[in-house]
């Protein structure tokens, strides 16, 4: 008699023990990131022709990105809100080639930050930044060809 309460308990504790470690080790399901896909969005409206090679979501709501043109790669932050209105961005290079990169497409000449709604559209294609850096190396191109 005292064996049947013994193997519901023994029971009750292997299965509380599986449920454990499934949800520990499982990973979560994600439907996608509706931030992530506005960064994207302002990327490409602002980096047009480069390649985003990641975006994630990181800490305090930033995103960490990583754009490609012609074998160039610049990382960054997009940090939204953070003493900025919530829609806006700082942005936060990850070296100084993407620093100077980032400083051709910001919405100020002192800070690097994106704006909602920019007073001017400024834009850096990955054909003009192919023409730059082939007229640093002294190839043929000469200016940009947008």
């Amino acid at each position: 008699m005292h064996a049947r309460p013994r193997l519901r308990v023994l029971a009750g504790v292997v299965a509380l023990v599986a449920i454990t470690a499934a949800a520990l080790w499982a990973p979560i399901p994600r439907l996608g990131d509706p931030g992530v896909a506005r960064v994207l969005d302002e990327v490409h409206a602002r980096l047009p022709g480069w390649s985003v090679l990641s975006a994630t979501d990181t800490w305090e709501g930033g995103y960490a990105v990583v754009a490609g043109c012609g074998g160039r790669e610049i990382g960054f932050q997009v940090v939204p809100g953070h003493g900025l209105p919530l829609q806006d961005a700082w942005l936060q290079p990850n070296d100084q080639y993407a620093r100077s990169r980032l400083q051709e497409v910001s919405d100020y000449s002192t800070v690097l930050v994106w704006r909602a709604v920019p007073i001017t559209t400024r834009t850096l294609s990955c054909r003009q930044e192919l023409a730059r850096i082939n007229s640093l190396d002294g190839g043929p191109g000469n200016g940009p060809l947008d």
